[in-house]
């Protein structure tokens, strides 16, 4: 039993030597090695390591390994202390520079490993390497690459500063002129030709701020200018606005007045035709009164001729009561007093037809007044009723012109309401054209700080005398409003009024 355990025990060992035999051996043979003693006295090394190394067995066994390394590290603390280290056991690997045979230099991935032995203490060290060197040298010419390239973009990051250091100062005219290789010198023309389209571009800028100052001023000018026109022009439209509601008070007043006087004179017109009308009742009523006095004075004539056959009669009776006698006595008082009553009765008709011929006289006066009086009614009927006509037209036209007029007042009215909102906007267009001056001015400022080698004009100022607004033609139109509102005689004021 024992004999069997003892066996499968050798037969482990045997296995376990056997694949670390195997695994050894492929280290051999993708790696180079090299064992030393603890003080660095190289013992061998395999084909790999002569390989690298450029050496053969005889020429490196019994060295030191301080033949691979550069003489003035070699001589460096860190070098021992690396010796040191392994004495204690510590393994080191990293990438390591050597030197090969005829001085070549070769880069390793190496670890040194301290062998343990039976007693924990290291009594060898093995090195197992592989040959970087390839790798490392296109490493380092790209990194002398990178810094050539640093260098280089260092000059160039130099001059670009310095540049936009005189740039940041306000010199357009900070050019490089270092001279530049590859894409750097691109670079630099490219910075130069945007400096010089930065200057063409600030030239540009600083005759358009001139002109923007000459504009904001000009423009600023014409807006306090025309502020105060338009504080004026809305000061003349309120009063404009003031006479024009007088005015159409009083033109108000003066249609009520014609319509009243076109009423009055209806009136008057009627009253003339009932004159007429009486009149012409008049002249008939004396037509007839003289009708009536014709035969008034016919009966008259006939009572006259009574009395007078009546005298002759009592004249007949008192001749022949004489004859009578004695008894013929009272017939012939009789007699005489009838011829008494016959003279009285004559006398009185007489005095009656002298009465009634007056009369007549007087009625056909009276008849010829009145006739003439029916005529000048007449007439003054037809002058009335022109007259009607006319006050009729007049307030027609008066009514009219009350309601242009409100038209025309209501049209100030707003034109005074948009006045006012203008003359606010001119405000504020002012004030706007104030801050535009001062920014144009802060702009000039700021653009006068880049030096660009030209020379900028000075800007021209606004000039009052070439720059000042036109005249507002509502002047001439206000004028003549307050000249119709101030007249005071009628034909004046209708003169303005037809004009206005």
């Amino acid at each position: 039993m024992q004999f069997f355990k003892s066996a499968r025990e050798d037969r482990g060992a045997a296995e376990r030597a056997a694949d670390a035999a195997s695994k050894l051996d492929a280290i051999m043979r993708s790696q180079a090695v090299i064992e030393f003693q603890l003080d660095g006295t190289i013992i061998t090394a395999n084909q790999n390591f002569f390989n690298a190394m450029g050496y053969t067995a005889a020429e490196i066994e019994g060295r030191h390994h301080s033949m691979f390394v550069d003489p003035t590290e070699a001589v460096g603390a860190d070098y021992k202390e690396f010796w040191r280290e392994l004495n204690r056991g510590v393994f080191a690997a990293k990438k390591f520079r050597r030197i090969a045979k005829g001085g070549r230099e070769i880069w390793l991935q190496a670890s040194y490993n301290p062998v343990i032995g039976a007693d924990g203490k290291p009594y060898k060290v093995i090195k197992l390497a592989v040959d970087i060197t390839e790798a490392e040298q296109a490493f380092a010419r790209s990194e002398a690459e990178r810094a050539r390239a640093e260098q280089e973009q260092k000059e160039v990051v130099d001059a670009l500063a310095d540049s936009l250091r005189r740039l940041s100062d306000g010199d357009l005219t900070a050019r490089v002129e270092a001279a530049f290789n590859g894409d750097y010198r691109r670079l630099k023309d490219d910075y130069n030709s945007a400096i010089e389209s930065m200057r063409d571009t600030l030239n540009a800028i600083s005759g358009a701020t001139g002109s923007l100052r000459n504009g904001a001023n000009e423009i600023a000018s014409a807006s306090d200018d025309l502020s105060r026109r338009t504080e004026q022009q809305a000061a003349n439209l309120e009063e404009t606005a003031a006479a024009l509601d007088q005015i159409t008070a009083t033109v108000k007043r003066s249609a009520e007045g014609a319509k009243q006087a076109s009423s009055a004179a209806s009136g008057a017109k009627q009253e003339a035709e009932r004159s007429g009308d009486v009149v012409r009742e008049a002249v008939a009523a004396m037509g007839e009164i003289e009708g009536s006095s014709k035969q008034i004075s016919q009966i008259i004539g006939v009572i006259d001729e009574i009395a007078f056959q009546t005298n002759l009669l009592a004249l007949n009776a008192g001749v022949e009561a004489a004859r009578a006698g004695e008894a013929g006595k009272g017939f012939a008082v009789v007699a005489q007093e009838v011829r008494a009553l016959a003279q009285r009765s004559a006398e009185a008709a007489k005095e009656i037809k002298t009465l009634i011929s007056s009369s007549t006289s007087q009625v056909e006066r009276g008849v010829k007044l009145v006739g003439e009086a029916g005529h000048a009614l007449t007439g003054i009927v037809s002058k009335v009723t022109e007259i009607d006509g006319l006050i009729s037209e007049i307030a027609q036209s008066a009514q009219e012109q009350a309601t242009g007029l409100n038209e025309v007042n209501s049209a100030v009215n707003q034109m005074d309401e948009v006045t006012q909102q203008n003359a606010a906007m001119v405000e504020e267009a002012t004030a706007a054209a104030s801050g535009l001056n001062t920014e144009a001015a802060e702009l000039a400022r700021l653009v006068s700080q880049f030096r660009t080698g030209d020379a900028a004009g000075r800007p021209e100022l606004a000039d009052p005398e070439r720059h000042a607004p036109a005249r507002n033609p509502v002047a001439k139109a206000q004028a003549k409003v307050k000249a119709f509102a101030r007249a005071g005689a009628g034909g004046a004021r209708a003169e303005q009024w037809e004009e206005f």
